[in-house]
């Protein structure tokens, strides 16, 4: 089991130039707003808001990297379809998301969480074809799973496997206040950093 030990904010940015050289393999964290991307990071590194939570949903702008025990980094992407956004703002995000996946050699698994009680659309279908196709390895997780029972959870779960097409598909399921899944997404991790 990966244990944490250490982790720490290193620094934000919305453009190639301004990432971080840390030499280490990446993790990156990404979904629509209010999918509570930033609680499940903090609850992977046992931390209350190491990854500052936003009261409202939008907050996260930039790319937020974190070096966790000096041997592996995570990123937080800002979250998707935050209807206060701009046109021109929209564009800007696709375009730093994109250059973001394209051009990191270090990343080794998108993680695209998704509010268990939701249903994924087309959105969510097109960005997880867009990722594989520049081939990164992507793996959904249903977060908020403290909301629904054991039943519907299966049942979401099966649904999901349907609606991207894939029988085999990986899904987690997590709780940030349960910390329901911490384990089954640091098992992931840890596969890839051997």
């Amino acid at each position: 089991m990966l244990k944490i030990t250490d982790a720490e904010f290193i620094k934000g940015a919305t453009r190639q130039s301004g990432y971080p050289s840390l030499g280490v393999s990446e993790f990156a964290f990404f979904g629509r707003s209010n999918a509570g991307k930033s609680s499940l990071i903090n609850m992977l590194l046992n931390r209350k808001s190491l990854v500052k939570t936003g009261s409202r949903p939008g907050m996260t702008r930039q790319i937020n990297f974190f070096l966790v025990n000096k041997s592996f980094c995570l990123a937080d992407l800002p979250g998707y379809g935050y209807a206060q956004r701009s046109q021109a703002e929209n564009e800007a995000f696709d375009r730093m998301l994109a250059e973001y996946v394209s051009t990191r050699e270090t990343l080794k698994i998108i993680f695209l969480l998704m509010d268990v009680r939701r249903e994924p659309k087309e959105a969510e279908l097109n960005t997880v074809a867009y990722f594989e196709g520049l081939g990164k390895k992507v793996v959904l997780i249903g977060t908020k799973a403290d909301k629904l029972g054991t039943n519907d959870i299966a049942k979401t779960v099966r649904s999901w496997r349907t609606f991207f097409g894939d029988s085999d598909r990986q899904i987690l399921v997590s709780s940030a206040t349960k910390k329901n899944g911490r384990n089954d997404i640091l098992a992931l991790i840890a596969g890839e950093l051997k």
